[in-house]
């Protein structure tokens, strides 16, 4: 079992698309991503170009908005941080796939790592 942490960008990008986008569904469209990290299911692509120590990997996984009805491939990509020496998965931060202002760049996510899982 690997344990979650929620960071606090992470619990931001969820609140910005239930209140300003309307997408009231988010934590359940999100639910089964989690429940598969907790089973140790690193799923998603690893993202190339983020230095990581041995053990630690930062994935990018799609999911379905269903407030949209537009599949994965239109749908949300939650990154995430995986320690796997400690069993420890970092949530760091979510998009909408045509939110192009919000989408983060490599050295945003370093930002985000380097702030929350050091």
């Amino acid at each position: 079992m690997y344990r979650i942490e929620f960071t606090k960008r992470f619990e931001q990008d969820v609140a910005y698309y239930r209140k300003k986008k309307k997408f009231y569904h988010i934590e359940d469209d999100i639910t089964p991503v989690l429940e598969k990290l907790e089973q140790g299911e690193l799923i998603g692509d690893e993202i190339p170009g983020i230095a990581s120590g041995i053990g630690e990997h930062t994935y990018k996984v799609r999911v379905a908005n269903s407030d949209t009805k537009a599949g994965k491939a239109d749908g949300y990509r939650v990154i995430y941080y995986a320690i796997q020496d400690d069993k420890t998965i970092f949530l760091l931060t979510m998009y909408y796939k045509k939110d192009n202002n919000r989408i983060p760049t490599n050295r945003e996510i370093i930002g985000i790592i380097e702030q929350y899982c050091n």
